[in-house]
């Protein structure tokens, strides 16, 4: 051999043995996985064909039939709920972009908004009959049976919202008909291989649970329903009370302690965000700024749930939210105040409040359970869509992209924070994003979202927006 060919099968071995190591350490390194986050459906389906109030009799298989024998296909537009010919384009575009997703989390409000006053002017039932009632219980279980449709053979796990209840807005009856009614159905989302021992009775008593990680073995994942907190929780149809609110708090911090001890990461899973309620605050009425904040959780639980965050900061290592309908955040602190956390809340689906129907669609590394990035998903031509047909469903923005970040970190979404302050750059994307691209948060009233963002603690929040 040649000195010449030598030196070219040397070459070739070096080549061949470096793409040999190459393929190892491919295989070696996980790929980044995906799940999906979804809110605020607020399915409408008052929007009847002739002959509509044969609905509330028609099976639950009979209702795709009835709804596309239907003359009018136009998608909700803003200022509305959502239709069904925006709850089955939104839904096509969720499968596509879950085609290779490991799971679905769903942060709650399956129905639509004035559910029961909605249900008996179109049936004619009378107000807060048990027609009614059972009439929220089958719009669920077809929510829920089109999102299996779209997502067969995911988990899909779901927190219940604040309209998700048989006796109307943040009226959820602890122990009632409405979560016996749905309870296997959240059962066979998620999957029963991934739900707690105590499934049956926590469900039951509020709608709370307990779950596996569906892809890692260190992680749990709590599930809320925090419509019991809230300052506009009234049990209507039953005598309990605030029991199960104060019953849910207790298993919650039962459940961070038994995580923190036995070294498990807890991801959270609950309808409405911690801390302030920005838009409330900027529309409220008061003498004084202190006067004018709306807390999104009633007292005693805002202030516990808050300090369980800092408390046990180091075990939460994610948090999901909906509620207010747009692309927001919260960043979590630890006790000394330093950020360690953060929760995003995913906008909506209902364009009733007037941003575009949006969802967030999350990378994450499968061996550590660390999320990577998101990218969210928008209607992109809702003003022009004739109907689902012509929908335009596109990426809106990437979050490491539109903020120059290595990837959705805490640190990253503080930084994106800081820009929001009033030393800051007011003009960054989050002004445009937090509307799903359908106008711009105005520049009088991003500093109560800003702080919304930045302090989940009423008094810190406080001490941000009005000052010290």
């Amino acid at each position: 051999m040649t000195a010449r060919a030598a030196l070219i099968a040397a070459l070739a071995n070096a080549v061949l043995f470096l793409a040999l190591l190459l393929l190892e350490a491919a295989r070696a390194a996980p790929l980044d996985a995906t799940f999906v986050h979804i809110s605020d459906i607020h399915f409408n389906p008052f929007e009847l064909p002739p002959h509509g109030r044969d609905l509330a009799g028609l099976p639950l298989a009979a209702w795709p039939a009835h709804f596309a024998a239907g003359s009018d296909h136009r998608l909700s537009r803003w200022g509305e709920d959502t239709n069904h010919a925006l709850l089955e384009t939104a839904l096509a575009d969720i499968s596509r972009a879950a085609a290779g997703a490991d799971f679905v989390l769903l942060t709650g409000d399956l129905l639509a908004h004035d559910f029961p006053a909605r249900t008996e002017r179109a049936f004619g039932f009378r107000p807060g009959s048990a027609e009614s009632r059972a009439f929220a219980v089958k719009t669920t279980l077809f929510v829920a049976a089109r999102l299996r449709a779209a997502l067969p053979g995911k988990p899909i796990v779901l927190s219940l919202g604040n309209t998700d209840s048989g006796c109307g807005d943040y009226r959820i009856d602890a122990g009632g008909p409405y979560l016996q009614a749905t309870r296997e159905t959240v059962r066979d989302l998620a999957g029963s291989s991934l739900l707690a021992a105590d499934f049956d009775e926590s469900y039951l008593a509020g709608g709370f649970y307990a779950a596996s990680h569906p892809t890692q073995a260190d992680t749990t994942l709590l599930v809320l329903d925090d419509a019991l907190w809230s300052p506009a929780y009234r049990n209507a149809c039953g005598t309990t009370g605030l029991g199960a609110a104060h019953v849910m708090l207790a298993w919650l911090e039962r459940q961070l302690a038994t995580a923190e001890a036995a070294g498990r990461r807890v991801w959270l899973l609950h309808h409405i965000p911690a801390g302030i309620d920005a838009y409330g605050t900027v529309s409220a009425k008061g003498t004084t700024c202190r006067e004018r904040i709306v807390p999104m959780l009633a007292e005693p639980f805002a202030s516990r749930f808050t300090g369980l965050l800092a408390r046990y900061a180091g075990t939460v290592t994610a948090s999901f939210s909906g509620h207010d309908h747009h692309d927001d955040y919260r960043l979590l602190r630890d006790r000394a105040g330093a950020v360690i956390g953060t929760e995003k809340i995913a906008p909506a689906i209902s364009p009733v409040f007037g941003q575009n129907p949006g969802f967030l669609l999350f990378s994450y590394d499968r061996a550590s359970g660390a999320v990577a990035d998101f990218a969210a998903r928008y209607l992109a031509n809702l003003d022009t869509a004739a109907n689902a047909a012509a929908a335009e469903w596109e990426q809106e923005y990437r979050f490491s992209a539109a903020y120059s970040a290595a990837a959705f970190t805490p640190s990253a979404v503080e930084a994106m924070w800081k820009q929001l302050q009033p030393s800051g750059a007011a003009d960054t994307p989050f002004r445009r994003l937090y509307n799903v691209s359908h106008g711009e948060l105005g520049k009088d009233d991003l500093p109560a979202y800003a702080c919304a963002i930045g302090y989940t603690d009423p008094a810190a929040f406080a001490d941000c927006y009005c000052g010290r």
